[in-house]
């Protein structure tokens, strides 16, 4: 099934990198045919008391922001040969990003996070987290570098290997045809992951198993997972060896026969970590893009170690496009 968007929205906040939201939106827009719609979200001003109290929101003044907006996205859209709408709106931004995108049935936002991780990202979080966990549409993140200051447009984003993680699942379908449709406009590699967590791991208690999982806050290595490795039994081997066997035979099958006329599909089974393997073999091997579906987690794990899709988005290079299945 071909993704055809036909809304594409960025979310500028007039930043040093807005420029790499504008190249990425316009060359989307551009090869999928999609009108580009330019959104800037003006933070409520309100004035507080020397006690800390707020006593009135300085309405002149918000005003005089949106119409500045306005005028800012107009000049930028003026430098365009594609359609595009000019939407400026005052409120919390990824709420009213949300509530944007759905009210006027936008297929896809574009979106910047200047980075951070660990306990600094775990407490004050993000426009770009807060996007994640309530837009409905796919979600673009890009990763502002130093070197993306003050960058001019791009007529046209070059992409040339796309890799989709692939679990499966509703998600992750939807994802792959995000990707396939990707490959297909832009006449890209595509790499088709799927990533093993190690079975031996079962075996250990509650505890050791927390901390063989790893993440941010526990110690996981992979030399331990090596080392469990070579206590398996030749049965384990043997079934791993038939695991393998059906991943492929399976991922294989996703790509139509069609497909194959404009893009090259590569299988790639991983063992570990998702987040940690998908990141290594994108930069490993200069992916372009990371597609994911996001599917739910209990709060247990969101918790203790995060979700696959936000260790992504958080530590990866390159840009991630977020998908998620509307039941």
């Amino acid at each position: 099934m071909r993704m055809k968007p036909k809304k594409i929205m960025c979310a500028i906040d007039f930043s040093d990198f807005t420029n790499i939201i504008l190249s990425h939106g316009k060359s989307l827009a551009s090869e999928f045919g999609s009108t580009l719609c330019l959104c800037h979200i003006v933070s409520e001003a309100v004035m507080v008391s020397s006690l800390g109290h707020s006593y009135f929101t300085y309405t002149d003044m918000e005003s005089e922001r949106i119409r500045h907006a306005k005028d800012r996205l107009e000049k930028m859209a003026e430098e365009f040969d594609i359609e595009c709408e000019i939407i400026v709106l005052s409120g919390h931004a990824a709420d009213e990003i949300n509530e944007t995108a759905c009210k006027n049935n936008v297929d896809m936002v574009i979106a910047a996070t200047h980075g951070g991780s660990g306990i600094k990202r775990f407490l004050i979080g993000s426009v770009t987290d807060r996007l994640i966990k309530i837009l409905t549409c796919p979600l673009l993140v890009l990763h502002a570098r130093e070197n993306h200051l003050a960058s001019p447009v791009e007529e046209k984003i070059k992409l040339k290997r796309i890799l989709v993680g692939c679990d499966f699942s509703p998600d992750s379908k939807l994802a792959f045809n995000y990707a396939l449709s990707l490959a297909q406009e832009f006449q890209t590699q595509l790499y088709l992951a799927h990533v093993i967590r190690p079975a031996e791991h079962t075996r250990l208690s509650a505890s050791d198993y927390m901390e063989i999982q790893g993440g941010d806050y526990t110690k996981w290595a992979r030399s331990e997972y090596l080392d469990l490795q070579k206590n398996a039994t030749n049965e384990d081997l043997k079934e791993k060896s038939n695991l393998s066997s059906r991943l492929e035979e399976q991922l294989s099958s996703m790509v139509p026969e069609e497909s194959r006329n404009w893009c090259t599909p590569v299988i790639i089974q991983l063992e570990g970590q998702p987040y940690k393997e998908l990141i290594n073999f994108a930069e490993q091997n200069q992916v372009d893009m990371i597609v994911l579906g996001v599917h739910g987690y209990s709060l247990l794990e969101q918790f203790l170690v995060g979700s696959t899709t936000d260790r992504v988005i958080s530590q990866a290079s390159c840009s991630v496009l977020v998908v998620r299945q509307i039941s």
